[in-house]
């Protein structure tokens, strides 16, 4: 969305309230109607992130995760949310045959990232070698609430935690709260409740901080949930090398492209963050990846082309929907 917070007017005496601020090193967006539901809204999104933070953080020392990641091969008994947080990142593991890994903490931490990427340096990002450490999601054993990873393994659910996040918010909110509502952490983005008049319209983009000016796409929901993969923001260079945080774990690398983002529409923010994470790795397989499981996408190359698949509507179309909708553009990306 390309203001700041406050009350948005639609299509007469329709109301909607939103507020935008950082949150979990990236920002969250929250839409309501009506919008008197905002303050109990923004009380349950809080709350979500707080728990999803104390459980999931790679980067904060007194994390579930990361108490689990100093474990050195010893079981170790997890929180709830954690549990569940593993449950749904195996899950994405075992349905992308591996694309999606969340045992590549230590590739991650080997090309450089180490520690929160706001505090971390953009140029010759000092990380370990990648041969320190072990990864492969079928050799994380859980039984009930216990979880044993091998020594040299570190979990990093950063491909699933955050969708997570917004699917549990939006779903509190609509049980709690009701209405209609969105929630988006960093581009990742869930619905529920009814949608506005003419829809929700979201801007697609390589960034979710570019403004309606920059390159990308509006498009109306025609799914719950909607979320886009970059390979374009965070990134850095190590020893003269460009990095990023999406690694292969077919090579314990960052991919290779040849798609720097995208962006899938589907029944969960989860199931769409998988998808566009298990695509960016994917590469030249991606397309037929993406229809062989029916899903709606779009592609954008290294050189900026955009390829859509699966019904997603083409980039020529963009002015027609924003035209036609009664609800402003939310910044997507």
């Amino acid at each position: 969305m390309s203001i700041d917070g406050g009350w948005l007017r639609v299509a007469g005496s329709y109301e909607l309230a939103h507020t935008h601020r950082p949150a979990l090193g990236t920002t969250v967006d929250l839409v309501v109607h009506p919008p008197t539901g905002l303050k109990a809204a923004q009380a349950i999104v809080d709350s979500v992130l707080d728990q999803l933070d104390q459980a999931a953080s790679r980067f904060r020392d007194d994390s579930d995760l990361s108490q689990l990641n100093r474990a050195g091969g010893i079981p170790h008994r997890v929180g709830p949310m954690l549990a569940e947080l593993l449950a749904v990142a195996l899950e994405a593991a075992r349905t992308t045959d591996g694309l999606v890994d969340p045992t590549v903490g230590g590739p991650l931490i080997g090309a450089g990232y180490a520690g929160d990427f706001a505090e971390m340096p953009r140029c010759q990002a000092a990380g370990a070698r990648v041969d320190q450490f072990d990864w492969g999601w079928q050799r994380v054993q859980v039984q009930g609430a216990t979880v044993q990873l091998p020594a040299g393994m570190i979990l990093d659910l950063g491909a699933t935690a955050k969708a997570w996040g917004a699917d549990r918010a939006a779903a509190e909110i609509a049980v709690s709260v009701g209405g209609s509502t969105l929630v988006s952490l960093g581009g990742d983005l869930a619905t529920a409740g009814p949608p506005p008049p003419g829809g929700w319209v979201v801007r697609v983009a390589d960034d979710h901080h570019a403004g309606s000016e920059g390159p990308g796409q509006n498009v109306r929901l025609g799914s719950p949930a909607l979320a886009t993969s970059s390979t374009t923001q965070r990134r850095w260079t190590r020893g003269g090398q460009a990095m990023h945080h999406l690694i292969d774990p077919r090579t314990g690398r960052p991919s290779a492209g040849p798609w720097r983002t995208v962006s899938v529409a589907g029944a969960s923010c989860v199931a769409a963050n998988i998808a566009t994470t298990a695509a960016l790795v994917a590469g030249p397989g991606a397309p037929v990846w993406l229809l062989q499981r029916n899903l709606s996408a779009r592609l954008v190359s290294d050189d900026g082309t955009a390829l859509h698949v699966g019904g997603w509507p083409s980039e020529g179309d963009e002015l027609t929907l924003y035209r036609r909708a009664t609800s402003p553009p939310l910044r997507h990306g």
